[in-house]
């Protein structure tokens, strides 16, 4: 490899690096989410969360979920997202009978069966890299904070960590 390729690399890992430092959202959600409109092709999801499956998935998970992340599943559903990153919904995603992607309760039984229970405000919503992170519903997290399940990284609101982590620096450009 040559040394301009590896200083590339090294750039690249470097901006990588930098872009998943826990940081205030400078675009709206609003904003965020018409980004991942624009770059539907890029995602395969589900249908998106009918007001039903939200209430039932609130409530078995005894509590709201924030505005944000109810207008994200009202729009999106779950699914994989940029080409890699799970957000679990209220119902899973399957594609020919094979389940791509979990549902919120699913995921928070199988934390609990690998001995990694939740607390009721912890909700998972998004693995990536081996990574899980989890809405804090709670009056602590004041139902916006996003954390990484290893304590790696927290972010203040749904927004924030969508940008940062989610969202690539330079998506594809779409097709004219």
């Amino acid at each position: 490899m040559s040394a301009k390729m590896m200083a590339s690399d090294s750039r690249e890992t470097q901006v990588e690096s930098e872009r998943r430092q826990p940081q205030g959202a400078t675009l709206t959600l609003e904003a965020i989410l018409g980004t991942f409109e624009a770059h539907a092709a890029q995602h395969m999801t589900g249908d998106p969360a009918a007001e039903d499956h939200l209430r039932g998935l609130e409530q078995g998970l005894g509590a709201p979920l924030p505005a944000s992340f109810r207008a994200f599943l009202t729009r999106f559903g779950g699914g994989l997202f940029f080409h890699g990153h799970e957000i679990f919904g209220a119902r899973r995603v399957m594609i020919h009978d094979i389940e791509l992607v979990p549902d919120i309760l699913s995921i928070k039984r199988h934390l609990a069966a690998e001995g990694r229970p939740l607390p009721a405000h912890l909700v998972p919503f998004h693995r990536a890299r081996g990574v899980v992170h989890l809405l804090d519903v709670g009056p602590e997290g004041g139902g916006e904070q996003v954390v990484a399940l290893d304590g790696s990284a927290s972010f203040p609101n749904l927004a924030s960590f969508l940008e940062t982590v989610v969202v690539p620096r330079r998506p594809v450009p779409l097709a004219p």
